[in-house]
């Protein structure tokens, strides 16, 4: 045991002032500085030393490098803390790519141990699997409190410059948002590769390579909770900023058009600068006094008015499935789905039968995909012309034959 637990949160317990105020120091702290923390947020009846010491015993504070009076909060403590204190730090996108590429290999690793039936190395890479898919779904909620977090500080933050707000604004949604969107779209790298994942975890359990049935399921749970989540939470964060963006893009552009003319002017004088800058006015008198027909009509606006009750607003809904995903999905499982049913004389004759809610345009992509599968061999017959029926339209053309390469 590396610290007493009981001792370690007794100690915690009472020295919530002085680790709020560590936990925000960045990067290295004096042993001054610290003595100093303690004595200004000491609240208890322990000495100064006393409390100096249980700092370093119990291993809250580590020394940069030996025998330095240099120190650092340990990573384990902060990550408490700041779990504790609600405190998020955003995900970069190269951490979620450096996660796809962690999954990437953990995939090569699975495959190769399914191929020899290695009982250890299967359950070794399940086990890495699930911590790394746990470390992927803690780091997407922290960036998306983070981004919720810089959004509420912008709608509260008095005494800021538009042009810093529209820096830091910028800053997210170019280094953190539409990076991390483009990664867990649906046709992203996060996709493709929780897919092979999925795959491979149904030849596990197909194959009986790992006994350890509901640990199996929380992997699938999972993988299919980051994908929808991931994707909801990040365009929840679009929508947030990009509204702040767009404004603030707008009165940059303000401001930014207002020096120059100041500049302009200090430089060329008013005078020279008055017909190209100053925004002419115009005045309009109104020459004669409103009609009775218009007072009354003003009045009876005023007495008749009944106020509207406001909308309701369903902030608990669910946001719904995204079309594109749903015809994603079912693009990829349609060669499993027609595997049973090979050979085929009629493929579009098979789509429409099996598929008839599906509209012209997704019976085609269905079609295209079937046809030009790797696992799979088309036959364009010269049987007479056949017209199928979809849920919009109707298509015509020769039956085509769809067997097995």
């Amino acid at each position: 045991m590396k610290v007493p637990p009981q001792k370690f949160f007794n100690f915690c317990a009472a020295q919530v002032p002085l680790l709020r105020a560590l936990n925000e120091q960045e990067g290295e702290v004096s042993e001054s500085d610290v003595r100093r923390l303690i004595r200004s947020t000491n609240s208890s009846d322990e000495l100064p030393e006393t409390t100096w010491k249980r700092l370093t015993e119990l291993q809250i504070l580590v020394p940069v490098e030996r025998d330095s009076d240099f120190y650092f909060m340990a990573e384990q403590v902060r990550r408490l803390l700041s779990y504790l204190f609600d405190d998020a730090n955003a995900a970069t996108p190269q951490i979620i790519s450096g996660y796809i590429d962690s999954i990437e290999a953990l995939d090569n690793q699975l495959s190769r141990a399914i191929e020899v039936e290695d009982l250890f190395g299967t359950r070794l890479a399940l086990e890495e699997l699930q911590q790394t898919l746990r470390r992927i779904q803690s780091d997407l909620d922290e960036t998306h409190r983070s981004i919720l977090t810089e959004v509420s500080r912008y709608k509260t933050e008095r005494g800021v410059s538009v042009r810093e707000k529209f820096r830091r604004i910028r800053h997210w949604m170019e280094r953190y948002v539409d990076p991390i969107v483009e990664m867990v779209r649906v046709d992203g790298p996060l996709h493709e590769t929780f897919d092979e994942t999925d795959r491979l975890l149904q030849r596990v359990r197909e194959h009986g390579l790992y006994n350890n049935l509901p640990g199996l399921e929380r992997n699938f749970r999972q993988l299919r909770l980051i994908q929808r989540h991931a994707l909801r939470i990040f365009q929840q964060c679009r929508r947030e900023l990009q509204p702040l963006y767009d404004s603030l893009r707008r009165a940059s552009f303000i401001a930014e058009g207002a020096a120059i003319a100041l500049e302009r002017m200090q430089r060329e004088g008013v005078a020279a600068c008055a017909d190209a800058l100053v925004v002419r006015v115009f005045t309009l008198r109104w020459q004669h006094a409103p009609s009775d027909l218009g007072i009354e009509r003003a009045v009876l606006n005023v007495a008749e008015y009944r106020p509207v009750p406001p909308p309701l607003l369903e902030l608990n809904a669910e946001e719904r499935m995204p079309e594109s995903y749903l015809r994603r999905v079912w693009l990829e499982q349609l060669s499993a789905a027609i595997d049973q049913d090979l050979p085929i004389s009629d493929l579009l004759e098979w789509l429409t039968q099996h598929f008839p809610e599906k509209d012209t345009d997704s019976a085609l992509s269905g079609f295209t995909r079937l046809i030009f599968a790797p696992e799979m061999a088309a036959h364009f017959t010269e049987n007479p012309f056949r017209r199928y029926e979809t849920s919009d339209g109707s298509l015509e053309g020769r039956p085509v034959r769809l067997t097995r390469a």
